[in-house]
């Protein structure tokens, strides 16, 4: 049983968190999804590529993300190449081997990330790499062009403290289903299907839809079950 977890920030100039409806969309999540988190944490941790399924499934682990920046999007310009053609300049010269593409990032993301693990010795290993600033490999926010910076939140490790209430304000990312929102006029709210659970073949098992608002402020809930870190309320999913 999951009974602590650990909080970081993380954040960068830009980040890409290209949407999978396709081999060519251009068009990046607002927030990072459950498996692009479940990566990111596997980069810093070290863990070889396609190990760390089973360690961030539904049942060993706890993930939450928290939006701190506005969301705030441009669009780039990227350069594509044939790699069927080859890896080297002097293979792809010519025309129809290289293409441009607009793409959309997220200018100065910047997230909240809330985790706990079944496994305790990975845990461990994580805390330590965070209280000392330190990653196996260099995280990034989406593509390896998007170099991020994180921090710990605290100095230690957080009691889980499970709560219910009514009218609750809620800072993290909602799951859709089984929360109803209390409609406030003076916020923008966004919802999204992202992928949450992936399997040994990196096929995509599940997918969830997700409240979340635009400008980092908290979404009221008619009621919810939810976990007091620090001094965030957070559904972890």
């Amino acid at each position: 049983m999951i009974s602590k977890v650990l909080a970081f920030d993380v954040w960068a100039d830009y980040g890409y968190f290209r949407r999978g409806y396709t081999t060519t969309s251009t068009i990046s999540y607002p927030f990072p999804s459950r498996t692009t988190v479940a990566g990111l944490i596997s980069a810093m941790l070290g863990l070889p590529r396609d190990s760390y399924y089973d360690i961030f499934d539904e049942e060993n682990s706890k993930i939450g993300v928290n939006i701190l920046n506005p969301i705030k999007k441009v669009h780039f310009n990227l350069n594509y190449i044939n790699t069927k053609e080859g890896f080297f300049l002097h293979d792809i010269r010519g025309p129809g081997k290289r293409s441009q593409v607009e793409a959309e990032f997220l200018k100065n993301p910047k997230y909240r990330i809330y985790v706990g693990l079944e496994d305790q010795e990975l845990m461990g290993k994580l805390y330590d790499l965070l209280w000392n600033h330190k990653s196996i490999y260099t995280p990034y926010l989406g593509i390896s062009e998007c170099i991020a910076n994180f921090s710990m939140v605290g100095d230690d490790f957080i009691e889980l403290k499970q709560v219910n209430g009514d009218n609750v304000c809620v800072d993290s990312v909602i799951p859709k289903e089984g929360h109803n929102l209390v409609i406030e006029s003076d916020r923008k709210y966004g919802l999204i299907k992202t992928p949450c659970f992936m399997d040994s073949n990196r096929v995509v098992t599940s997918f969830k839809e997700f409240y979340f608002e635009e400008n980092t402020k908290s979404i009221q809930l008619e009621s919810a079950d939810y976990y007091k870190i620090g001094g965030d309320n957070v559904i972890l999913f």
